[in-house]
């Protein structure tokens, strides 16, 4: 009741399957060590990118950017679900400076999505994923960019408190 909020809470959350295969637009095995220990704003995509998608994968950028400071531990990442964008993935990776780009295979992403109850309905739509690697909120497909960036600032301010916190010998 007293939470502040705007997008919303997945709970519980939902960790991104170890068995998930991802790989980069050349080819190769995504590392998700890049990942690990940061916030990453995550865009969820089939295998195109019209209009509202860029978007929002620029919306996506200038969220990062607006954190100032704080976007050092933020990443982007756009995650495709079609296997076969192979061209869609290398084109995101060069228009967009510096956002990770992932493909799965076909079974994984319909795997993801499942795993989201969403199925279909959470393609297009911005997610943020912790430092765990477990993705706990998303954002309607139109939501405007702001209430990304109010939850993020939020999400950063109380987990500087945490690392604080646990540096004192407070779980």
């Amino acid at each position: 009741a007293g939470r502040t909020n705007l997008g919303e809470l997945i709970e519980p959350v939902v960790p991104i399957p170890p068995e998930l295969s991802l790989v980069t637009p050349a080819g190769d095995s995504f590392d998700r060590g890049m990942l690990e220990g940061k916030w990453t704003l995550t865009y969820l995509a089939g295998g195109d990118c019209d209009e509202p998608c860029m978007k929002r994968l620029v919306d996506l950028r200038q969220v990062r950017l607006a954190l100032g400071e704080s976007s050092l531990s933020i990443e982007r990442l756009a995650l495709i679900t079609d296997p076969g964008a192979t061209e869609l993935a290398a084109s995101l990776e060069e228009d967009f400076d510096g956002m990770r780009v992932a493909l799965t295979d076909a079974a994984g992403g319909a795997r993801l999505l499942d795993l989201l109850g969403e199925g279909a309905a959470g393609l297009d739509r911005v997610y943020i994923l912790d430092p765990m690697a477990n993705l706990m909120m998303r954002y309607a497909s139109d939501a405007p960019a702001k209430d990304t960036l109010k939850d993020m600032g939020r999400l950063l301010k109380a987990s500087k408190n945490w690392i604080k916190g646990a540096q004192y010998g407070h779980n």
